[in-house]
């Protein structure tokens, strides 16, 4: 057996050293991340309430429906996670943090004007709508799932 040489042993000091400044490598980031959200936090919540609009559900229809009406939605925007299709009017989208604007993460809620028909597209699937022309609609897209009701605040940007 070959003679290895002895690795020397730290000292208190140097471990105390090493802890802290691991402590810090992983602390002051976590800290401006966390300072980060709590500043934007009061202002994320407010915008979650400013485009939380109540109304009634859109009528939705199933693929089949849309196609055998022959019914077009050739106006498309990408927005987040979604692709959001309308026939006609203008839309205004924004994203929208999870939990009421205290989550993490985000969705797109989006405003249309008059739409008459709807259809989105998320990760986790399609859905068709029917707001009507000239009615009102809003769409939130929260966790990939497509919600539509019969209202809207839209305000152009």
């Amino acid at each position: 057996m070959a003679n290895r040489p002895q690795r020397q042993r730290r000292t208190t000091g140097e471990k105390v050293v090493l802890v802290l400044a691991a402590g810090l490598a992983v602390g002051i980031p976590g800290w401006l991340l966390g300072n980060n959200y709590l500043i934007h936090r009061a202002a994320n919540v407010a915008l979650a309430k400013a485009w939380s609009v109540d109304g009634s559900p859109c009528p939705e229809l199933t693929r089949a429906q849309f196609e055998s009406r022959n019914l077009k939605a050739p106006k498309g925007t990408i927005y987040s996670n979604a692709t959001l299709y309308r026939q006609f009017g203008h839309m205004t989208c924004s994203p929208i943090r999870d939990d009421g604007g205290t989550g993490l993460g985000s969705y797109a809620v989006c405003q249309f004007t008059g739409p008459a028909v709807l259809r989105v597209k998320t990760p986790k699937g399609e859905w068709f709508f029917e707001p009507g022309i000239g009615k009102p609609a809003t769409i939130a897209t929260p966790h990939d799932v497509a919600r539509c009701v019969l209202a809207s605040n839209f305000v152009a940007h």
